[in-house]
């Protein structure tokens, strides 16, 4: 016991807390099965994705692993990188710049 209150009870309460700080401050990947949509800092370079679902690749091609996916009318911070067809989200993956449509104001 430790002012009165069990060990076990302490035990909870921390391990508790800890898991409201790890949500609130997130993991540093942030976005969609795992996929950073937002990791562009001030590039101002927003999208929404008119696709149903939109993979998200390793690299610019078809042939690239899906690394995750995105939801129709998600909106997305990305690159101003376009090659081969394929947009790049921050540093975690690559989608078809055809099914991205620019925010309106977004600067890129």
């Amino acid at each position: 016991m430790l002012l009165g209150v069990p060990k076990r009870t302490l035990i909870i309460a921390a391990v508790l807390a800890g898991v409201f700080v790890v949500y609130l401050v997130g993991d540093g990947r942030g976005g969609v099965n795992g996929i950073d949509v937002g990791g562009v800092t001030g590039a101002g370079c927003r999208f929404t994705v008119t696709a149903d679902a939109l993979n998200v690749r390793s690299g610019p091609s078809t042939g690239a692993g899906v690394v995750g996916e995105l939801a129709r009318r998600q909106t997305v911070t990305a690159s101003a990188t376009v090659r081969d067809g394929f947009r790049k989200l921050g540093d975690r993956g690559w989608v078809s710049a055809e099914y991205l449509r620019r925010v309106p104001g977004a600067s890129c």
